[in-house]
């Protein structure tokens, strides 16, 4: 019962941040979207910041199985950066709460929690290092810093998508350009295949 409350829980907060972005995003408002007093919601998560890690783990544990189960051996590196994105910007949210991960969430939530937060991380980089070896046949170390800077470059790139839109005929054939050159999928894929590539001249 508490194990299904608790994803239900989680479900609620990602359509509550779907909807209305992570600045809005309260306990108060968590509480009336799951119909819980907010002291029954205090049961099950200690703060706001640990509802969005706990959302941020079972995200992220998707988007490890949805990669690994994408990378093949023998795929061309164009291939590999591609799978890595689709497999990233799947779901807005997971990318959203990366973004805050270490600015933000990691730094209000206890010590224990941030403990085990740690292993779990260190687990799913493990998993994912280790089939991106078989993928890539770069050694483990390259490997890792492939994951990491893929993380730092999605967080970065995603943020353009963040600028407001304005309409395409009012821009300039070179303000189009430069909007196009700036997308979120062509910065990822174009720089992510650069460190790819960086990687195996190493």
């Amino acid at each position: 019962m508490k194990i299904a409350r608790r994803n239900a829980i989680l479900e609620s907060a990602h359509e509550l941040l779907t909807q209305s972005g992570i600045d809005q995003f309260s306990m108060e408002t968590l509480a009336r979207e799951t119909e819980l007093a907010r002291a029954s919601l205090y049961r099950y998560y200690s703060s706001r910041e640990e509802v969005l890690l706990a959302l941020y783990q079972r995200l992220r544990e998707e988007w490890r199985d949805r990669l690994i189960k994408t990378l093949k051996p023998g795929m061309q590196d164009a291939q590999i950066v591609k799978s890595y994105f689709q497999a990233s910007s799947k779901d807005p949210i997971q990318v959203l709460l990366r973004s805050r991960l270490e600015s933000t969430i990691k730094h209000n939530i206890r010590e224990s929690v941030l403990a085990e937060e740690l292993d779990l991380s260190q687990a799913v980089l493990a998993s994912v290092v280790s089939q991106l070896t078989i993928c890539t046949g770069l050694s483990e170390e390259k490997c890792h810093d492939l994951v990491i800077s893929y993380g730092a470059l999605l967080v970065g790139s995603s943020q353009l998508d963040a600028t407001p839109s304005v309409e395409r005929r009012l821009l300039s054939t070179s303000a189009r350009r430069t909007r196009k050159a700036l997308s979120y999928h062509r910065l990822f894929l174009s720089n992510g295949l650069r460190i790819l590539q960086g990687l195996r001249q190493e």
